[in-house]
């Protein structure tokens, strides 16, 4: 069922891109780019039980996967979760253990019953019993963190519901990376989950150095300028050691007297 859901979307979606017209309420909604931005100030939201959550030290310690949702969405939320639940099953990377998620409601209504139901499913889903945050705050709140991220939403009065985009953000500190979509390439989700790494293995930091993400294409491409520098300097260092080795050789010829 919700595979047909989902492939209405598509079809509504590519009519409207191709009939030149969308409906005003989408008007502003999508992502920008806030690359690097970063949390600097306070911004306390809630969990389940209402126990404050200081976002600026929850994520700034920890590569930290962050979405935004609301829980009454007739699709899209829901598959956007399940499509981290996917891709965190198939990455080599584990919950809890070399990142977290976050999961925050734009809906300043959200109830507490929402955020615990979820939880409890997405926990099990990923067979942890943390790792996963669910969280929700004020008008205010949503819309001071939304703007850092580059998250633009609206609120349909007519339908009470969100038109918003769908998106996985990578944070640690700031933002290194977001990928767009419901469903995630695991490759794709490796790398960047990489790049939001503190202390990176020898092959992470090859990778890393090597691939630079691009935003508007949503890929990791082989930036090759940096393997040409690379190149360059082992050339560099061989010649040097090649040369100093021929020198050091015609003086100890010179100094025995040898020609």
């Amino acid at each position: 069922m919700r595979f047909i859901l989902l492939s209405f979307v598509i079809i509504i979606s590519t009519f409207e891109l191709h009939s030149g017209t969308k409906p005003y309420e989408f008007n502003d909604v999508g992502i920008s780019n806030t690359i690097n931005s970063s949390i600097t100030t306070d911004i306390v939201l809630t969990d389940e039980y209402n126990k404050p959550v200081n976002l600026k030290d929850l994520i700034n310690n920890k590569p930290t996967l962050v979405n935004f949702v609301y829980l009454n969405c007739p699709l899209l939320c829901h598959l956007l979760l399940d499509g981290i639940t996917d891709v965190s099953q198939r990455s080599h990377y584990t919950p809890a253990q070399d990142y977290q998620i976050l999961s925050i409601s734009i809906d300043p209504n959200e109830s507490n019953d929402n955020l615990k139901a979820y939880k409890k499913k997405y926990l099990d889903q990923i067979n942890q019993p943390n790792g996963w945050l669910f969280l929700k705050g004020s008008k205010k709140q949503i819309k001071e963190i939304t703007e850092i991220f580059g998250y633009n939403f609206n609120y349909i009065k007519r339908t009470k519901d969100y038109a918003h985009p769908s998106a996985i953000y990578f944070y640690n500190k700031k933002i290194t990376n977001y990928i767009e979509g419901v469903t995630f390439d695991v490759k794709l989700f490796n790398y960047s989950l990489m790049s939001s790494k503190p202390v990176k293995t020898l092959k992470e930091k090859i990778i890393t150095y090597c691939y630079y993400f691009d935003p508007d294409n949503q890929t990791y491409s082989f930036l090759i300028f940096k393997i040409l520098r690379i190149l360059c300097l082992i050339t560099v260092l061989i010649l040097s050691i090649i040369i100093i080795y021929c020198i050091r050789r015609e003086r100890k010829l010179n100094t025995y007297g040898i020609h």
